[in-house]
């Protein structure tokens, strides 16, 4: 059984907190972005950081913000490298690589739309699996559509109030997972990160 199944094969779901620094809240400078991973209880069971550091990976986060080269791991709570996510520089449209142990997983394409915010969810193989499509007015979520319509995950935002979100690691969001493989949940999963990089990350700096 190879990592990914031996993580995602139970879950139905998980919380994702980011994680704040002082440092980035006292100057508002930008830090690398880091997660905690909880499962349905509220236990931790994984760690999530952007792998850039140092005052060039500042810049870049400061002057391209999304648009910015990113490479972020993710290891479970026994620091074992479970998967890594690789996004080159883009203007308008991106494609974030899932990898794991050495093998591709899956792809996260974004897509051009007017009022939606698009992603497709490919396999290994670049097969599209599932689609979001998310109205610009539904803020807070993320539906994610099977090839045939039906809804098989969800992308939530869930807030815990000014100050909490300002002086506390509060800032959370929640995947939900029905019927997908552990592959498929691990694109899933990369896709709430992308998601919080690609809509929230500005409203994180800004507060």
């Amino acid at each position: 059984m190879n990592v990914i199944d031996m993580f995602f094969a139970s879950l139905n779901k998980v919380f994702v907190h980011q994680s704040k620094e002082w440092g980035e809240i006292i100057t508002g400078f930008e830090t690398r972005n880091k997660y905690k991973v909880l499962d349905e209880q509220g236990h931790s069971i994984g760690f999530i950081a952007e792998q850039r550091k140092g005052l060039w990976a500042l810049l870049l986060r400061s002057m391209l913000r999304r648009h910015r080269p990113l490479t972020i791991k993710v290891w479970d709570e026994n620091r074992k490298e479970l998967m890594e996510m690789n996004r080159p520089f883009y203007w308008f449209f991106s494609d974030l690589q899932i990898t794991s142990e050495s093998k591709v997983v899956g792809h996260i394409y974004q897509r051009f739309a007017f009022i939606f915010r698009r992603y497709d969810l490919a396999d290994a193989r670049g097969n599209i699996f599932a689609r979001i499509r998310a109205p610009f007015w539904r803020i807070w979520t993320f539906t994610i559509l099977s090839a045939n319509g039906n809804e098989i995950a969800k992308i939530s935002k869930k807030w815990g109030g000014i100050l909490r979100e300002v002086f506390t690691d509060a800032d959370k969001f929640l995947i939900e997972f029905e019927g997908l493989t552990s592959s498929q949940k691990a694109v899933v999963f990369a896709a709430g990160i992308s998601i919080d990089l690609d809509f929230f990350e500005e409203n994180h700096n800004r507060r």
